[in-house]
């Protein structure tokens, strides 16, 4: 049933009150205090003279009261604008500029650089400000009722913005996605198809606030009446382990490389997880040996390959990978769509690509795609599009069918490189790379000799906790690659590195490692300079 988040929240507060629904190492809240504290946090921001449309902004590390507030601002028919608290002034500045939000939420040591971004009259609250409204907290009538309106809210209208998220690429000018609350809702209902959370479940969310992901593992669970903690601690792998295990969490979420973190946890292996059954997993390729291992280690569990832009309200495919395959060698696929989701392949002249094997540019379409980019009305013009009949987001993703009519991911459009005349999608070599025994993660860019020659190299990233003859590692790797792939795919340097630098979705800053990487070779007497 298509329904906005606030009524399921009010119908789990009228049916399990006492049930805890959120928590962290700070504070537990039940489901009746979730809705009355989400209903005096909207009341304080009707006050504060906020009116539907208004955008609150989030400046501040994830924690529960902040979900809890999330929650609030949309009873308040506000607009949550989750930021990064780690990102550079120079982007700060622009983001709250653009966005002039009416509240921003934020922690004492963000304020002074918060307040010298934000339009005269915003009101800065702290994190300590939820803290308190969330103290004067009794409970009050039947069934855990919140206590009545001293503001009016709004009733909840689907056609409204929820958030706006600001996508963190690399290059470009940050761009606001906006999100509608129908939007929303048919996320929830495609999603409740293939994510088995139910009201039984214990969730745990791992995920920044800025990330789209927190639909996913904070809201959706929520959405479905289960039990949410989320994670307030640094991510380290023993950290994360164990919050996984000590609160016998049954669903969570781990994107881009966070699967693979996990499981050089030191108790790892001798600690069971039984209560485990579905994992999340996404954003990036998923790692073949890490999810087998994963499979392995829990008896029946499930990981989940989800896809999706930002733009497409978080996820748009899943594939349920259930099978040990201990020899697999070929990448998973992204599955197919979700209920409210359309997929389609065209070619370079836009013609549609129905036949297996044939890759293509991946458009979404159907209710999920975003309203548009904050502010950016030309950008948006560029990237939604009608096909068939069908408003679409162009991905710039390149796919293919597999037999079963289940997408297959290549690569990005503009991730494609040209090496002596030849196509080369970097994951194939990723692929290669992240075969070959204790490597952790890869990535692939493309530098340019001072001659103008294109060349290939690879950062890699080794299993913690071990001591490696790196010398002997890379030899390895270039043998596997050599036996693989031919000879222009093989990467002419490869650089075994600590960590990647990354944005704060938990995806690799490309632009960043390329940098790295150069200096790098540069550093080895190679006559390599980025182009």
């Amino acid at each position: 049933m298509r329904q906005h988040v606030i009524e399921a929240l009010r119908a789990h507060a009228r049916t399990s009150p006492a049930k805890c629904a959120l928590s962290d190492t700070r504070v537990g809240i039940d489901y009746a205090a979730l809705d009355r504290f989400s209903t005096r946090f909207a009341m304080h921001l009707r006050e504060l003279g906020c009116g539907s449309g208004d955008r609150v902004a989030m400046v501040a590390p994830r924690r529960a009261i902040l979900v809890a507030a999330i929650l609030g601002t949309f009873k308040a028919d506000c607009v949550h604008v989750p930021l990064d608290p780690r990102m550079p002034d120079g982007r700060l500045q622009y983001i709250l500029g653009d966005v002039a939000p009416a509240v921003v939420i934020t922690e004492p040591d963000l304020r002074d650089a918060v307040a010298a971004h934000v339009p005269a009259g915003t009101t800065i609250l702290m994190v300590s400000d939820l803290e308190r409204l969330l103290a004067q907290d009794e409970p009050g009538g039947a069934g855990g009722s919140p206590e009545p309106q001293a503001v009016p809210l709004p009733e909840p209208r689907l056609d409204g913005v929820a958030y706006c998220i600001y996508t963190s690429g690399s290059t470009g000018r940050p761009k606001g996605v906006l999100i509608e609350h129908g939007s929303m809702a048919d996320f929830f209902v495609g999603t409740r198809e293939v994510y088995d959370v139910t009201a039984d479940s214990v969730c745990a969310s791992f995920s920044p606030l800025n990330f789209d992901v927190y639909l996913m593992d904070m809201l959706f669970p929520l959405y479905q009446g289960a039990q949410l903690h989320v994670y307030d601690d640094v991510i380290v792998p023993d950290l994360v382990f164990e919050t996984i295990r000590a609160n016998a969490v049954t669903h969570f979420s781990a994107w881009g490389m966070m699967l693979g973190l996990i499981v050089q946890a030191a108790d790892f292996d001798a600690a069971p997880l039984p209560h485990v059954k579905t994992i999340l997993s996404g954003t990036d390729v998923p790692d073949i040996k890490t999810v087998q291992r994963w499979l392995r280690k829990v008896p029946g569990v499930r990981v989940i390959n989800a896809y999706g832009p930002t733009e497409c309200t978080c996820a748009a495919t899943a594939h349920v990978i259930r099978e040990i395959e201990p020899d697999r060698q070929q990448l998973y696929p992204i599955g197919k769509p979700l209920a409210h989701a359309r997929v389609f392949l065209i070619d370079d002249q836009g013609g549609r690509i129905d036949a297996a094997n044939v890759p293509g540019e991946l458009l979404i379409g159907g209710s999920q795609v975003m309203r548009g980019y904050c502010n950016m009305p030309q950008e948006t013009a560029a990237k939604v599009i009608e096909f068939e009949g069908v408003r679409c987001y162009r991905t710039g993703d390149v796919c293919t069918y597999l037999e079963d009519g289940s997408l297959f991911y290549i690569g990005r459009k503009d991730n494609e490189v040209n090496i002596g005349g030849y196509r080369v999608h970097l994951n194939e070599v990723q692929r290669v790379i992240n075969s070959v025994p204790h490597v952790h993660g890869s990535e692939i860019v493309l530098l340019s000799s001072k001659y103008g020659e294109s060349v290939l190299a690879a950062g890699v990233l080794l299993e913690k906790g071990r001591k490696f003859q790196i010398d002997r590692q890379i030899e390895l790797i270039r043998k596997r690659l050599v036996d693989e792939l031919p000879s222009y795919m093989v990467p002419r340097f490869i650089e075994v590195l600590d960590e990647f630098p990354q944005l704060s979705s938990g995806k690799t800053d490309r632009k960043a490692l390329l940098s790295i990487l150069d200096n790098h070779m540069n550093r080895q007497n190679q006559e390599v300079v980025t182009p």
